[in-house]
């Protein structure tokens, strides 16, 4: 199941930055750089043999990598540059492969079409290894996730259960899976129940959404929970529920079958056993929900690893 990443129509801001990362092997700088986090440099050393497992063309021309930009603190456009812990996460891959990464900055749904079509080769945009999905990516998480609701502090609500989403009016992307899970939630539970259907209301972006609760037009919205626990933070004017439902794995997506997928699943290893994906995700404050012990692929073959 999916619940947040189907989440916006075309863009209106596009940003790209080029790969921080030359292809040359031996030791690397890598500039560690987060929203209200401390610059941490620190070096990384090039694995050899993780680089000479990607394919000549990788090696050669380095890696063309699409970054969603408009879901933070994953992966966002803040002054023009992307930022988050995804894209903090894609230099320090970068750096371990030793190849350069080149970033571009663009809405959701461009995005798994652009890696079909060869236009980019990975996805770093919070994606959810959906059963559609894998019949042409493979996924390689970088966490897990449920679906969570916000609501105005001012405004308190008790959303502990899925009953109490009833008779709510709920903001959500267009297009998400949430539309349609809500949209079971409120005839099956709700209606049949005998409680008020839930009003469920899509926006083309997750500001939209959000910004129609803090003016007081809807109740709650609905996204991932680590994503409404960083706009809680950052607002200091809503509440997240308690209630999170649908929790399942979210990351990286690469062409099916594309070698690129092992390898930056093994990077991924590399990076949890030596501290690096914990200092990231701890520099982002999404260090206490969702860390991964193992770095897995996600297939259509095996799509739920362990």
């Amino acid at each position: 199941m999916d619940y947040r990443q189907d989440r916006r129509p075309a863009a209106k801001r596009r940003s790209g930055i080029r790969g921080i990362m030359g292809a040359a092997l031996g030791t690397v700088l890598l500039s560690l750089l987060s929203a209200g986090a401390p610059r941490a440099d620190e070096t990384v050393t090039v694995d050899k043999a993780l680089h000479d497992a990607l394919p000549k063309e990788y090696q050669e021309n380095g890696v063309k990598v699409a970054v969603f930009n408009d879901w933070p603190p994953d992966e966002f456009v803040e002054n023009g540059e992307l930022k988050g812990w995804s894209v903090d996460m894609a230099k320090a891959m970068s750096a371990k492969l030793g190849v350069p990464f080149q970033f571009t900055g663009t809405s959701f749904e461009a995005i798994l079409p652009g890696l079909v079509a060869r236009r980019f080769d990975a996805g770093f945009s919070s994606f959810a290894p959906t059963a559609d999905r894998l019949k042409v990516l493979d996924f390689i998480p970088q966490r897990s996730d449920g679906t969570a609701y916000a609501f105005l502090k001012a405004k308190p609500l008790a959303i502990n259960e899925l009953k109490d989403l009833c008779g709510k009016s709920v903001a959500v992307l267009t297009g998400a899976f949430d539309f349609q899970y809500l949209t079971k939630l409120s005839a099956e539970t709700c209606v049949t129940g005998g409680l008020p259907a839930i009003e469920i209301q899509q926006f083309t972006t997750q500001n939209n959404a959000e910004l129609a609760v803090s003016s007081g037009r809807v109740q709650l919205v609905a996204a991932g929970s680590a994503k409404l626990q960083y706009l809680a933070k950052q607002t200091g004017t809503f509440t997240v529920s308690t209630l999170a439902v649908n929790e399942l794995y979210n990351g990286i997506g690469v062409r099916k079958g594309d070698p690129l997928g092992p390898v930056l699943q093994k990077a991924l290893q590399g990076m949890i056993e030596d501290g690096t994906y914990t200092k990231l995700m701890a520099a982002w404050g999404v260090d206490k929900q969702g860390i991964l012990k193992k770095a897995v692929l996600v297939t259509e073959a095996n799509p739920d690893p362990k």
